[in-house]
């Protein structure tokens, strides 16, 4: 026969102490009346349990293995607690144990922890139900129990009792049930215990009085969890009323119950978000407020403050802007009756960054504008452009610039003033961002500013903002733009005064010609460049201007010798600009150069100068950027103003370049370029500057291309 040993020795320990402790409780208690008998002993009154409390915490102290004890002096020490204690308060303990019997090898600490826990339990349940125990006084009662404990389970330490004397106050010693009930973290967690245990009838009653703030945060919100997740629309309902109902005990009179329904609230807070998932009641915010505005305990105004700033969070993510404001409004509004330092703090912190841009991007959106979102906004119009600056940097900037100028002209005046600051700043993606916003938004003030931060802006400033100001969309302002222009010209880069003229003979500026006579002729103190000359030459021309026809003429036949006083590329300007003053027979050419058709439905970036050509078989060209480096690409359309490089490579918009275009067998034309627009496959450039040689080479280029 296998698996039977015998004579085999068991590890199995019987606690001597524990059978002592029964054994004695039978001996003066008698036996103990069964259970559902007549006879039952019952706990009559609340000094009954403590009196049992102090005679378990008194019988068990032998049973700490602290104490160190042998059987013997177990039994004896059991027996003087019995002794000291009345024969009714033996019986209802014995009755506990009966009815809360030990465990199979369950260790007699564990198993006084658990009795004294179920003696306490059955006592107040039934105390509750009958109406006796109210909730304000469950946790109160919890720590009168624990008192009780702790101060019947203290005993003279090891050290005391081995020096064989009496000392007048002897060190004492707590037992590990005794320090169990001490710690305040123990009897939370019996309270949330009790009233998670409760009867559904009495939990209900307490979830819609005015004692909910006495119910532990853990155990309201197991119910509350418990009700969301029931997926049914009544639980759900019931959830929303219990918490209206526990915030609306900020206004109890009892510090203690506003301070637990101010902190029990952040704890609640996911669950609140999950019950209101589209819009929170109105009535959460006022009574938060309105309970700010009296509060004078710093704690619970710190909770509330936390409260208010999760509810204007969540407002702002939900896009309840007039909430948002309706808190900050609040907020804001002073505080009489007594200080409150921290609150326009929070009205501050309420504007907080991740918050601030939330914001902006609502007012960046494809739809109707929130008019909250403008009030909101210019209460920080440095935040403000901040986020805008950091957006028009990105790649998805440029579309979004219509929608911040229509921001920025809602707002109006707080933020176009900080703008028009900011012209004048050092750092670079400030001005570029202001120049942009404020070309699109209120084109007068950048054209008021023009003068004065022209002559500190580098070139690439000065072209973006000349740039932006000649686009189609700036129109009714050309004209202005034109003149401002012309009276600041000389302060002007070589690169951007090309386009300056340009605008200025398209505008019709005619308040311009005399300077651009003067910079024609090379008699002008600084603006003497070949390029420059020929533009304002091609300007005279678009403007019409007779009294420029002597000066054109001079230019065009002028010789010194035999030979011309002045170089081919300007004389065929001059007399370009002759044929289309003079309406000759030959400016119908010329002025297929010049006029560039309007293509119905199209804009361009920066408006056409120039009729642009497509090319049959394109041209190799050579492109030389600072960032890319050099690369091959291949001419698709050119024209006196620009051209489209075909290329794999893409360049930045606003990039000078340098770029070689091999015109035919043995001929290269040289210029410099600025990058004006980008698309796939390739980048739109406008000419800046070429010297005289190139630029003729350059028009007979496109003559010889233009059809017809």
């Amino acid at each position: 026969m296998e698996g039977i040993l015998v004579n085999a020795q068991v590890d199995r320990k019987v606690d001597t102490l524990l059978t002592s402790l029964i054994a004695t409780l039978v001996a003066h208690g008698g036996h103990s009346p069964r259970v559902g008998s007549e006879n039952t002993v019952r706990l009559p009154d609340f000094d009954d349990l403590i009196a049992t409390l102090k005679l378990l915490a008194c019988i068990t102290l032998p049973l700490e293995p602290a104490r160190d004890l042998s059987p013997e002096a177990g039994t004896r020490a059991i027996h003087e607690a019995m002794e000291a204690t009345s024969h009714d308060t033996v019986r209802l303990l014995l009755s506990a144990i009966s009815q809360y019997s030990p465990e199979e090898g369950e260790q007699p600490q564990l198993y006084v922890k658990r009795l004294t826990e179920s003696l306490v339990f059955e006592y107040l349940l039934a105390e509750f139900s009958a109406g006796s125990l109210t909730p304000v006084l469950v946790r109160p009662t919890f720590d009168r129990l624990g008192e009780v404990l702790v101060t019947a389970g203290k005993f003279p330490d090891a050290a005391a009792d081995a020096g064989g004397s009496r000392t007048p106050a002897p060190s004492m010693t707590q037992s590990s049930l005794a320090a169990t009930w001490a710690a305040e973290s123990y009897r939370e967690r019996l309270v949330t215990r009790f009233w998670l245990e409760l009867p559904p009838r009495e939990k209900s009653l307490v979830l819609r009085g005015p004692d909910l703030w006495s119910v532990p945060v853990l155990a309201l919100r197991q119910t509350l969890r418990n009700l969301a997740d029931a997926g049914a629309d009544a639980p759900r309902r019931e959830a929303r009323h219990i918490v209206l109902n526990y915030a609306r005990r900020l206004e109890h009179q009892d510090s203690r119950a506003r301070q637990a329904v101010a902190a029990g609230l952040n704890e609640l807070w996911s669950i609140i978000e999950s019950l209101w998932p589209n819009q929170l009641p109105e009535d959460l915010s006022k009574g938060a407020l309105a309970a700010l505005r009296i509060e004078r305990e710093p704690q619970t105004t710190s909770a509330l403050a936390t409260f208010i700033d999760s509810l204007s969070h969540l407002a702002v993510v939900r896009g309840d802007y007039e909430g948002f404001e309706a808190i900050v409004l609040t907020l804001e509004q002073p505080f009489r009756d007594f200080d409150h330092a921290n609150v326009p703090v929070l009205a501050k912190l309420l504007f907080a960054q991740d918050r601030f841009f939330l914001i902006v991007d609502a007012g960046l959106a494809h739809r109707a504008l929130d008019p909250v979102l403008p009030r909101l906004l210019e209460r920080d119009p440095d935040k403000l452009l901040d986020r805008l600056t950091i957006l028009l940097a990105e790649e998805r900037g440029a579309s979004l610039l219509p929608a911040m100028a229509r921001l920025i002209r809602t707002i109006g005046v707080p933020v176009l003033t900080i703008l028009e600051t900011r012209l004048y700043e050092a750092r670079p993606q400030r001005v570029s961002a202001a120049i942009k916003l404020l070309a699109t938004a209120d084109p007068d003030r950048l054209l008021r500013g023009l003068a004065r931060a022209l002559p500190s802006w580098e070139w690439n400033m000065q072209d973006l903002a000349v740039s932006e100001l000649s686009r189609p969309t700036n129109a009714p302002n050309a004209q202005t733009a034109a003149f401002i222009f012309s009276s600041v010209l000389i302060n002007a880069h070589p690169l951007v005064v090309p386009m300056m003229i340009d605008q200025i003979g398209l505008s019709g500026e005619s308040s311009a010609i005399p300077q651009l006579m003067e910079i024609a002729a090379g008699e002008h103190t600084t603006l003497r460049d070949q390029f420059v000359r020929i533009k304002a030459i091609e300007a005279l021309g678009r403007l019409r201007a007779t009294e420029s026809m002597q000066l054109l003429h001079l230019l065009s036949e002028k010789r010194s010798g035999i030979a011309f006083a002045e170089p081919s590329g300007l004389r065929a300007a001059a007399q370009d600009a002759l044929a289309m003053i003079e309406d000759r027979a030959t400016s119908a050419s010329v002025r297929a150069t010049f006029d560039a058709p309007s293509v119905h439905g199209v804009v361009y970036a920066v408006p056409r100068r120039y009729t642009r050509v497509l090319l049959e078989a394109p041209l190799r060209a050579q492109v030389s950027a600072k960032a890319a480096g050099a690369s091959l690409a291949r001419v698709k359309t050119i024209s006196l103003g620009g051209a489209f490089l075909e290329s794999s490579k893409a360049l930045s918009v606003g990039e000078s370049v340098q770029l070689e275009v091999r015109s035919g067998l043995g001929k290269k034309i040289h210029c410099t370029a600025i990058v004006r627009n980008s698309a796939p496959g390739g980048n739109g450039v406008e000419f800046v500057h070429m010297n005289d040689e190139d630029r003729n080479k350059l028009r007979k280029l496109v003559r010889r291309k233009m059809p017809g």
